[in-house]
C-alpha cells in the first residue's frame, strides 16, 4: 500500500470520527470571508488605493483556509493537542510518513472546500471586487492567495508535528508580526499586495505569472514540508 493510499485511510476516518466537522469549518471560513469583503469595500482610499489593512488581513487569514477545525485545532494550547494526537499514532502500526501526508491532504482538501466559500462571499460582498466581475479574474486571484496559503500552510504543519502547543502558538505570533512587517514594507514602497495580485488577474486571468508562481511556491513549500518534518519527527521526543 503506497504512503498516499495509507494516508487516505487516515483522512477518512478523521472524517468519520467528527461528521460535522466541515460543518463548522464551513460556518467558521463563512464569517471570514463576510468580515474580509466588508474590509476590503470599507477600506478604498482616495487614490484608488486600498488600505494596508487589507494586506494584512489577507496575509494572516488566508493560511487559515488550509484548517480543518475540529476540538483539536481549538484545543492545542490547553491541552497539546497536536502532541498528543503524535504520540498515540506513534503506538500504531503506522509509518510516520502516512500520518504526515494525511495532515497535508486535509490541508488541501480544507483549501478546495474552505476557499469557494471563502472567495465566493468575498467577491460577492465587496464592491471592489464586483467591478473587476469576470470568471477568469475571480478564478485567477483566488488561486494565486491559495498558493500563498499553501507556502504558509506548509510551516504550520511543520511547527504542528515539531513543536508543542505554547511553542506552536508563540511562533504563530511570529508568522503574524512578521505579516505586519511586511505589510508596513509593502506600503512605505507605496503599493499593495491585494491591488497588485487583482491588477495581474485582470490583466492575465489563468495566464498570470503571478497566480502560477504562487500554486508553484506553495506545492513546493509543501513538499519541503513533508521531507523536514518526516526526518525530524522520527528523533522528536514526544514525552
Amino acid at each position: 500500500m503506497t504512503i498516499i493510499k495509507q494516508a487516505w485511510k487516515i483522512t477518512r476516518q478523521d472524517f468519520r470520527n467528527n461528521p460535522y466537522v466541515m460543518l463548522w469549518t464551513l460556518l467558521f471560513i463563512a464569517y471570514l470571508g463576510f468580515t474580509m469583503s466588508f474590509s476590503v469595500s470599507v477600506q478604498w482610499g482616495e487614490r484608488g488605493d486600498l488600505s494596508p489593512a487589507a494586506d494584512f488581513v489577507m496575509l494572516v487569514l488566508i493560511p487559515f483556509l488550509g484548517f480543518i477545525y475540529n476540538r483539536r485545532t481549538f484545543k492545542y494550547l490547553q491541552e497539546d493537542s497536536y502532541t498528543h494526537m503524535l504520540a498515540f499514532l506513534r503506538l500504531l502500526p503506522i509509518p510516520v510518513s502516512a500520518v504526515i501526508m494525511s495532515r497535508i491532504q486535509q490541508a488541501l482538501l480544507a483549501f478546495v472546500a474552505n476557499s469557494v466559500i471563502f472567495f465566493t462571499l468575498l467577491f460577492t460582498l465587496s464592491a471592489t471586487f464586483r467591478v473587476y466581475a469576470s470568471a477568469g479574474f475571480f478564478v485567477s486571484f483566488a488561486l494565486t492567495w491559495i498558493g500563498y496559503g499553501m507556502l504558509i500552510q506548509a510551516i504550520y504543519i511543520h511547527l504542528e508535528f515539531l513543536k508543542k502547543g505554547k511553542a506552536y502558538f508563540w511562533l504563530s505570533i511570529v508568522i503574524m508580526l512578521i505579516c505586519g512587517i511586511v505589510t508596513i514594507i509593502v506600503r512605505v514602497c507605496g503599493t499593495n499586495l491585494v491591488s497588485i495580485t487583482a491588477s495581474y488577474s485582470k490583466e492575465w486571468q489563468l495566464l498570470s505569472p503571478v497566480m502560477w508562481g504562487a500554486l508553484l511556491a506553495g506545492a513546493l513549500g509543501m513538499w519541503v514540508s513533508y521531507r523536514v518534518t518526516q526526518r525530524k519527527l522520527m528523533k522528536r521526543d514526544l514525552a
